[in-house]
């Protein structure tokens, strides 16, 4: 047999398959809890969960995970900057914010000045930029550069830059050219930034997959879902984080796609921070037209359409002006951090029993997830307060009584942001342990923090159960509808539902709850013959009644809940790469452009073959360089450009986009 491994590593599960390439089929499979503090002891038991003969035989491990995706929603990641060179200050405070950019020290503007030709009219200041070097970025994690009219110039500054930075601070920085080719410099340097704050979130999770590897004397290679499906090496992940910006989402996808037979579906994925919702129509997974957008963030990263939104089972329940809301952000569950800890049960118990309430954050429980006493980026004060906290969970009332303070929110942000800390709190996994949906951690400590809730709300635990519950369908409900709506209707996608149609929706979930409808004078339903299908360890136990709600099916197989490492391990190796050609009027030649290179010509034909030439050369090494083997399947496309005035012809352009797509290189 040939096997491979597919893992996926979440944001509060890590799954595992051993697949039999030959006949297509799962050998095994397992589930585990995902380690934030060490990934490698997650991503450990779960290899360990597979037939040791599987582990031994498998000539490749193929990973996806939801840490990039997760970090987006959250607006966690490394410290990062972007450097852009020749774009005015003004020009990304108007619109920097559409695409994640905030007018702040994240971004450092160098002057220059590029014609849109690729003429340089004037070069950066190189002596000042490598005198200010380290206050600039010395304290950085990574850094993303980004040119005018860099596909023009051959990105000429940006790879002096980095020349620089790698020379003198020996720290990531990667060229937006490498990235993207679009035009756009504001959401290009969005996307570079985000590709810089991702660097060190992608880095902890490769070197746990090698740690968790080299215990286990697993040689096979490793590589990584990208946001389209198909895969790449370990060491161009490295560099080029922002690629896995969908990388779960689109492995579940692919994988639901596997296991369903439906030809027109949405796949539905819960996982414990995100849900994500993919279209298939007629058997085919739908793609982005712009690029993915995720969180704050408009990138020109291609992939899968994948809608991610903030629900999952570790969504945290809050009090908010006496009523229940799901937030955004992960908390880790009461269940889940007892078990892990068990004296923070007899705290609640404590808690409990002193008929306390939930009426202030000074209440809430944080734990340390990571030693920082040996970081400088980090305050006295933060380390003392993270020392405390690092696996030993306590509330901010305990911690400040401990210190002889009062510990605020705001002197802890900062390293809840940065995945150092974490609230423990209620959530709707511990309402699934109390319910008996699910029991796989500490149910005690799930039903004092309920009870504490529910006494603080002035309603019964099974009453604020339910409540948690409605939610997560209210929610889930919404969001598919959105969705619908926004694909049938790309205006509305643009504008954004706004607050009447956003009612209507509510209402309807509303009527649809009961299942005898509603006896209101007027009401309009909303429905779907798409089958809903389920991915996701808590997917099943609220879609049924939210597909109800929608007059359709849902459906899920055994193989459902681990759908994002097998359609981790099915993916193949793809890349596109594009050249163009323009008529330089000012010097009377055709400019042949793309990828860092830039080469003129006299002649169009002969510039045309060139770009033919080169995009070939381009996309062969794109694909090996991602971990294609030799036998590639190479595809192009031409475009050319010309467009009739009341003055004859007008030359606009011409393109060629190739293809190279093939099978992974195995050992």
């Amino acid at each position: 047999m040939k096997i491979g491994i597919g893992i996926d590593t979440g944001g509060t599960c890590t799954d595992v398959v051993a697949y039999n390439f030959e006949d297509e089929t799962i050998i095994a499979y397992g589930k585990t809890l995902t380690t934030k503090e060490d990934l490698s002891i997650g991503i450990g038991k779960a290899l360990d969960k597979l037939p040791r003969e599987c582990v031994e035989q498998a000539e490749v491990i193929a990973l996806s995970t939801t840490l990039a995706t997760n970090a987006c929603v959250e607006n966690k990641g490394g410290r990062a900057k972007l450097v852009l060179f020749g774009i005015e200050r003004e020009t990304v405070f108007k619109v920097g914010s559409n695409y994640g950019l905030t007018m702040d020290d994240s971004l450092c503007f160098i002057d220059s000045k590029t014609k849109p030709t690729g003429k340089i009219v004037a070069a950066p200041d190189w002596v000042h930029f490598e005198e200010k070097l380290r206050d600039h970025f010395e304290s950085c994690d990574a850094v993303g550069l980004v040119e005018m009219y860099a596909k023009k110039t051959g990105a000429q500054f940006e790879k002096k830059a980095h020349a620089m930075i790698k020379e003198q601070l020996r720290i990531p920085a990667v060229c937006g050219y490498e990235l993207f080719s679009e035009n756009n410099i504001v959401k290009r340097g969005a996307s570079a930034l985000l590709n810089a704050r991702l660097i060190p979130v992608i880095e902890e999770f490769l070197r746990s997959v090698e740690k968790a590897l080299a215990e286990r004397q697993i040689t096979a290679p490793f590589v990584i879902v990208r946001s389209d499906g198909s895969l790449m090496t370990e060491k161009f992940t490295a560099t080029r984080p922002v690629e896995t910006l969908l990388c779960g989402p689109v492995a579940s996808v692919m994988g639901a796609v596997a296991l369903s037979r439906e030809e027109n579906s949405m796949i539905v994925d819960m996982g414990g921070t995100t849900t994500d919702i993919a279209f298939v129509k007629a058997g085919v997974p739908q793609r982005v037209k712009t690029g993915v957008r995720i969180g704050k963030w408009d990138t020109f990263v291609k992939g899968l359409f994948v809608d991610t939104f903030a629900l999952g089972g570790d969504s945290g329940v809050i009090i908010d002006d006496g009523k229940l809301v799901l937030e955004n952000e992960k908390v880790m569950p009461l269940c889940i951090a007892a078990r892990k800890f068990p004296t923070l049960v007899n705290y609640l118990k404590k808690e409990d029993d002193s008929r306390a309430l939930y009426r202030n954050q000074q209440k809430e429980i944080y734990l340390g997830l990571k030693n920082i006493a040996d970081r400088p980026a980090y305050s006295s004060k933060e380390k003392t307060i993270a020392g405390n906290l690092y696996k030993n969970p306590m509330s901010l009332e305990a911690l400040g009584k401990k210190l002889e303070t009062v510990v605020l929110n705001s002197q802890i942000e900062r390293m809840v942001r940065e995945g150092i800390l974490i609230r423990c709190g209620v959530t709707p996994t511990d309402v699934m342990h109390i319910k008996g949906d699910f029991d796989k951690y500490n149910r005690e400590a799930s039903e004092y923090g309920v009870n504490i809730m529910a006494r603080s709300l002035g309603v019964q635990p099974e009453e604020l159960g339910e409540q948690i519950y409605d939610e997560v369908k209210r929610k889930l409900y919404f969001n598919i509808v959105r969705i619908m709506i926004e694909d049938a209707f790309p205006d509305i996608r643009a504008a954004g539902l706004g607050t009447q149609l956003e009612s209507i929706i509510n209402d309807n979930f509303r009527r649809a709850k009961t299942e005898t409808g509603s006896t209101e004078f007027f009401g309009c339903q909303l429905s779907t013959p798409s089958a809903l299908i389920g991915v996701g360890a808590p997917t099943h136990i609220f879609l049924k009644d939210v597909a109800r709600m929608l007059g359709t099916q849902a459906y899920s197989s055994e193989y459902s809940k681990v759908a994002n490492a097998l359609g981790a391990v099915i993916g193949k190796v793809s890349a596109t790469v594009t050249i163009d050609v323009s008529y330089n009027q000012e010097m009377d030649d055709y400019v042949v452009y793309g990828r860092g290179e830039r080469q003129s010509f006299k002649e169009l034909e002969k510039a045309k073959l060139v770009a033919q030439a080169l995009a070939q050369e381009k996309v062969k090494e794109e694909a090996i360089n991602r971990g294609a083997d030799d036998n590639l399947t190479l595809t192009y496309r031409d475009e050319e450009m010309v467009v009739d005035t009341e003055f004859g012809s007008l030359y606009m352009g011409y393109k060629v986009i190739a293809t190279a797509s093939g099978n992974l290189k195995l050992n």
